[in-house]
């Protein structure tokens, strides 16, 4: 074999290794400069990762993670601008057209119907699947739930807030009866929402931002590292009970 024949081998099993170690990103939908207007116009909320030609590695399987989660969502949707510095250099004009530079790769923007320009994932935000998910639910008002939060416990929390005064004290007996329900290493979670809805029916919705900020305060102190794990916690159970449906917040933006 010359050495030419050899180059060519390595060149083609280098790239095909590449290939095999980029996965697809399973919940995500391939946009392209002719789908992209078209799609994101049909969704409440699109999500959208614009990154190399074949993505792979921790950030992308994050991107994809969360993308699983979002299936049941109808109103959410989670996208991938894939983009080529060669040949025929594939949505390059996408990302020129929203700002996106190579450097900065991965980049996520997600786009709200009936707004004009897309909120942008923070750079200095480490890119994981929990920040990614505090992201959208607290810029979309899109239900995910957060990291250490019980997802029946988040419908419950839900209802609970939308429901009349009358109404409310039945969503605390469901949730009293849930905790009960659960296992015990999970009580503890389930607990704290039922002493928020507790708390409400005491003081008022006010008392949600009142204990987010009080919440908040205690995490810029010195904590040990299980205290500032439970405290991050109930403030993402809190963003349960403060959210908005991203069709109600839409409405509301119309007026």
């Amino acid at each position: 074999m010359s050495f030419s024949q050899i180059t060519i081998l390595l060149v083609t099993l280098t790239c095909t290794l590449a290939v095999l170690e980029t996965s697809a990103c399973a919940g995500c939908v391939q946009l392209t400069e002719y789908t992209f207007d078209k799609l994101i116009s049909k969704f409440d909320v699109t999500v959208v990762k614009f990154d190399v030609a074949f993505p792979y590695g921790e950030k992308h399987e994050s991107y994809s993670e969360l993308a699983k989660d979002a299936k049941p969502i109808d109103q959410l949707l989670f996208a991938e601008v894939c983009i080529k510095d060669y040949g025929e250099r594939d949505n390059e004009e996408l990302a020129k057209r929203f700002g996106v530079k190579k450097d900065d790769y991965p980049v996520v923007k997600m786009f709200l119907k009936g707004k004009k320009e897309p909120v942008t994932f923070p750079k200095e935000k480490e890119f994981n699947a929990d920040n990614l998910r505090i992201f959208v639910k607290e810029k979309s008002g899109v239900h995910l739930s957060l990291p250490g939060c019980l997802p029946q416990f988040d419908n419950i929390a839900l209802k609970f807030m939308k429901a009349k005064a009358d109404q409310r004290k039945s969503y605390l007996s469901k949730a009293e009866k849930g905790v009960a329900a659960l296992d015990e290493s999970k009580k503890s979670t389930g607990k704290t929402y039922q002493l928020i809805m507790q708390k409400v029916l005491e003081k008022g919705d006010t008392f949600i931002a009142s204990e987010n900020e009080r919440v908040k305060k205690l995490l810029d102190g010195k904590l040990s590292v299980e205290k500032k794990k439970e405290l991050n916690t109930k403030l993402n159970i809190l963003l349960s009970f403060s959210e908005k449906p991203a069709a109600e917040k839409k409405k509301k933006d119309e007026f």
